[in-house]
């Protein structure tokens, strides 16, 4: 017993370490989750960050739901990073299905924004527009991000050729970002008009609209936002106006520092403007600059994914480092916990056989003490019963005799009763009706069962041939059967089935269908 007590306490001195370690461990996933969440939406490349995929795998593994939900979410985007879009859709359906479990709406929120994402890069417009829709009503009372998700259905309808939609739409999320004082979702959404109106040639409404989201964007967005106006004047072949955004947007250009793929989209305005204007030399210079763009781009994703590599090398030595130390801890605690576990079944088994062997002695000597009184008790009881029956028979020996007497007295009456009045029946002059054989034989009981009875002491035999040699018959044709000895009229025969007329003519033709007997037939 006192080593049972030496394992007890050493492992209440080990599960307070072991908590410490698995609360630290899922610290450190999370710290994982919130480490990628926070560089996606700086707009770093996360294709290389694998372990995000461990920290799933984790919260799986722990049952953590809640935390599965985002680690879902974010391994979606490292998969679609590494373009493994497969993958990602099945992560962000697992996003989607964890989030709805915890109620963690912003995860399936967001889950249902990317699936519609990679519908729409797969050319599947409509199943995309569900999705997108199915965002918005997980956003709730988030205004701003409902009003991104219906932007985004505004962008399908207009890829579909849905204009009408695409304005209903676009009119929706222009509310829900003007209420929710969003300027960067209402520009965009300008921006989606103006697109409309191109489509439609109504270069000025696109025009108005371009100039009703220029003063909302910020100064990283507001180079983008120029050249677009620049490209509508351009389309309308307004020099001037073209001349004017043109220089304000390579003004902006110079006072912010603009990501490369912004650079790369301002050189191939420029390369149209002036293939519009002739001006090949132009034109051939500015494909270098696009050229060379490029090629940065192209080099600086090459070194991210590089230093990306590296980090992810050194992030997981680290780890292993960690696991090894704390491996041979590991294996002392899993043995010393299998050991105490092993120890205290031992111990609780047999003091619960202990206690169910006194428990058993208890009952069997409390059942042996209720079977004797039992016994003792069922004596007398037969006893007094014997002796009242005794008494009963003698009292209701009499009785029953005369009782039988009086039934075999009433039988016999209501055979000559049935007798009469079939002998009536057959007599018009003298004309009875059932009703009042009924009366004449029965008061408030069940005639049919009365009336079989007695006829059956008329005509003995006869209501067993019938039911033996055609056993297909309904209990109305059966009855049509046994009325058929007295002479009745089809009214008579109507008020004693208790149905119409009509009802007897098709059950007198079904029942001389399947009697086939001339004898029978009435």
């Amino acid at each position: 017993m006192s080593r049972c007590f030496i394992f007890i306490g050493i492992i209440l001195l080990v599960l307070p370490s072991c908590t410490f370690r698995s609360k630290a461990k899922t610290e450190r996933m999370t710290a994982v989750v919130s480490e990628v969440r926070d560089r996606y939406r700086a707009d770093e490349d996360i294709s290389n960050d694998d372990q995000i995929f461990e920290a799933y795998d984790y919260f799986l593994h722990t049952k953590d739901y809640r935390n599965a939900a985002s680690a879902a979410l974010y391994s979606g985007r490292v998969r679609q990073a590494k373009k493994e879009y497969e993958a990602a859709m099945s992560c962000y359906k697992e996003a989607d299905r964890y989030g709805r479990l915890t109620g963690d709406s912003v995860s399936a929120a967001f889950a249902q924004y990317y699936i519609g994402d990679l519908l729409n890069n797969s050319g599947h417009e409509d199943e995309a527009i569900v999705n997108y829709k199915a965002s918005a009503e997980l956003w709730g009372d988030s205004l701003s991000r409902k009003a991104k998700c219906l932007n985004a259905v505004a962008m399908m309808n207009i890829v579909i050729d849905a204009y009408d939609s695409a304005f209903i739409y676009l009119e929706q999320a222009l509310t829900l970002a003007q209420n929710s004082n969003d300027p960067v979702t209402e520009a965009s959404i300008w921006n989606n008009y103006s697109v409309v109106y191109q489509l439609t040639d109504d270069f000025d409404a696109a025009k108005e609209c371009l100039r009703n989201a220029l003063p909302l964007v910020d100064a990283k967005r507001r180079p983008i936002a120029l050249m677009n106006l620049a490209k509508v004047y351009l389309a309308l072949d307004e020099r001037d106006s073209l001349e004017y955004y043109k220089t304000a947007m390579l003004n902006a250009l110079e006072l912010t520092e603009c990501r490369p793929e912004t650079m790369a989209a301002v050189y191939a305005f420029l390369i149209k403007e002036a293939l519009a204007n002739d001006d090949y030399a132009t034109a051939f210079d500015l494909e270098k600059k696009h050229e060379q763009v490029a090629l940065d781009i192209l080099s600086d994703q090459t070194q991210s994914s590089v230093l990306e590599i590296q980090k992810k090398y050194d992030f997981e030595a680290q780890a292993n480092q960690h696991n090894r130390q704390m491996l041979s801890r590991q294996r002392l605690i899993i043995l010393l916990t299998v050991i105490l576990i092993i120890a205290l079944t031992v111990i609780t088994g047999l003091i619960f056989n202990a206690l169910k062997k006194k428990r058993i002695e208890a009952e069997i000597n409390a059942n042996l003490l209720e079977l004797k009184k039992r016994s003792e008790q069922q004596q007398q009881e037969q006893s007094d019963l014997q002796t009242q029956m005794e008494e009963l028979q003698k009292q209701t020996g009499d009785q029953l005799k005369q009782t039988s007497d009086r039934l075999k007295d009433e039988h016999l009456q209501k055979c000559h009763i049935i007798r009469c009045f079939e002998a009536y029946s057959h007599n018009r002059s003298n004309p009875m009706s059932f009703k009042d054989l009924e009366k004449a034989l029965f008061e408030g009981e069940d005639h049919w069962t009365g009336f079989m009875q007695a006829f059956e002491g008329v005509h003995p035999g006869f209501i067993d041939s019938i039911k033996k040699d055609h056993p297909d018959l309904t209990e109305s044709e059966f009855r049509y059967c046994l009325l058929s000895h007295f002479k009745l009229s089809r009214q008579e025969y109507a008020d004693a089935l208790g149905c119409s007329v009509y009802n007897i003519d098709k059950i007198r033709a079904s029942l001389n269908n399947k009697l086939r007997i001339k004898n029978l037939a009435l």
